[in-house]
C-alpha cells in the first residue's frame, strides 16, 4: 500500500522523504480526540509506521472562528521528524516491505 499523494504531505527526515497523513478519530468527553498519524517513505512500497496514543483538544473549543476542524490538527511537522526519528531508533525499517510498525506516541512525550 501507498500512501496517496493527494490527502498526504512530505517531509525530508535525515535527507530521506517521507509521505504522511494525519486524521483524527473519536472526541472523548473532556474535548480531546485521538490523532492517527501514518508515514511511508516516499516513491514506493516500504513498512509502514502507524503511531498511535497522540491525542489533542477539540479545536471548536478554543477556535470557534475556524470553519473546519480538519485546518486545525494538533501535529506539527516537527513533531512528525521527532516520531520518525524515534521509530528509526526503535528499529523501523521504512524501505522494507512487511507488516505496519506501530509506535506508541506517549513515548515521545516521555523522551522529549
Amino acid at each position: 500500500m501507498t500512501l496517496p499523494k493527494r490527502k498526504s504531505r512530505t517531509i525530508e527526515v535525515e535527507k530521506v522523504r517521507y509521505r504522511y497523513i494525519i486524521s483524527k478519530s473519536g472526541t472523548a468527553s473532556d474535548g480531546c480526540y485521538a490523532l492517527n498519524l501514518t508515514i511511508q517513505v516516499e516513491g514506493g512500497p516500504g513498512c509502514i509506521l502507524k503511531v498511535e496514543g497522540l491525542s489533542t483538544r477539540d479545536p471548536w473549543l478554543d477556535f470557534p472562528q475556524l470553519d473546519s476542524a480538519d485546518k486545525y490538527l494538533g501535529l506539527r511537522p516537527q513533531h512528525v521528524a521527532a516520531l520518525i526519528k524515534l521509530a528509526l531508533a526503535k528499529g523501523w525499517t521504512a524501505r522494507q516491505t512487511g507488516t505496519p510498525f506501530h509506535l506508541d506516541g506517549s513515548e515521545a512525550k516521555a523522551s522529549a
